[in-house]
């Protein structure tokens, strides 16, 4: 699967920055989170900013429950950030940080892009490094 994705590395985290009106769809999130797995690990990253946008259409309860135990696989030891500007935080958003945290990966989510960096406590001195 090919994700449309801006990918700018920081020698003290990932940030990966999705283009407007982007969507993975369901049968695309366990490769989609296996590719940024991936890239932590090529990059021996700890700490992963994701900007993007609310999800176009809501996902099932069995998709969500995937989706985060897939993200804890492919991200174990990584503290993540999902920002999705504007976004309240929902019951299956949620349920997503949850399945995520019971399997030992740090997740939350966040409205605004400052809120995510300090909550990561990363430096935002970002170096372009490639374009998906």
């Amino acid at each position: 699967m090919d994700f449309s994705f801006e990918l700018k590395v920081n020698p003290t985290h990932l940030h990966l920055r999705h283009p407007p009106g982007s969507h993975i769809a369901a049968h695309e999130i366990a490769d989609y989170w296996s590719s940024v797995g991936e890239l932590c690990r090529k990059h021996a990253c700890r700490k992963l900013l994701i900007e993007s946008y609310e999800p176009e259409a809501p996902l099932e309860t069995i998709d969500v429950f995937d989706a985060g135990r897939t993200l804890a696989e492919n991200l174990t030891g990584v503290k993540v950030a999902l920002c999705h500007e504007d976004f309240a935080p929902d019951e299956l958003s949620l349920f997503f940080q949850t399945v995520a945290q019971n399997r030992g990966v740090k997740v939350e989510f966040f409205p605004s892009l400052d809120e995510a960096v300090r909550w990561l406590d990363v430096d935002t001195g970002e170096t372009e490094e490639q374009l998906h």
